[in-house]
C-alpha cells in the first residue's frame, strides 16, 4: 500500500517561488479549501498527478504548469511510503528534473527517461 507523506512544490500555476508543502500523513484526511479559482485543484490533483507521471491531471499542456511570473524553477516533490521504503521523486521543468530517491537514495537513471517512468510507474507504484 502507498501511504502519501508530502507534496511540495514552487513556481507550479499561481504559487510563487517559495515552497508551498501539504502534509498528507499527519492525519486521516486533509481539507483543502478557499474560494473557485485560488488553485485548490492545482495545488492538489495537477501536482500530485505531474509528480507522478509528468503530466497535469486536467486538460491543460505542460508549460501552463510553469508560473507565468517567474517562467522557470518549477518544482514538484512528493513523498511516500510503500512497505518499510520510503520514496521521493523530484519533478521540474525549466529547467527538466526527473528523479526518484529511495531511502534517500538516488535510483539509478536510464539514459531514457520513458525507461525511468516505466521503473516508477510499473516497479514501485505497480501502476500506470
Amino acid at each position: 500500500m502507498i501511504i502519501f507523506k508530502t507534496i511540495k512544490f514552487k513556481n507550479f500555476g499561481s504559487f510563487g517561488n517559495n515552497f508551498t508543502q501539504i502534509t498528507l500523513d499527519k492525519n486521516k484526511t486533509t481539507l483543502i479549501c478557499g474560494n473557485n479559482g485560488s488553485g485548490k485543484s492545482f495545488a492538489f490533483l495537477d501536482s500530485i498527478t505531474y509528480a507522478l507521471f509528468g503530466k497535469p491531471f486536467r486538460k491543460i499542456n505542460i508549460s501552463q504548469l510553469v508560473n507565468s511570473v517567474n517562467d522557470k524553477n518549477c518544482v514538484v516533490e512528493i513523498v511516500f511510503s510503500k512497505g518499510p521504503d520510503t520514496y521521493t521523486v523530484k519533478r521540474g521543468i525549466s529547467p527538466k528534473i526527473f528523479e526518484i530517491y529511495k531511502n534517500d537514495v538516488l535510483v539509478n537513471q536510464n539514459s531514457n527517461s520513458l525507461d525511468y517512468q516505466s521503473v516508477l510507474e510499473d516497479s514501485i507504484l505497480k501502476m500506470n
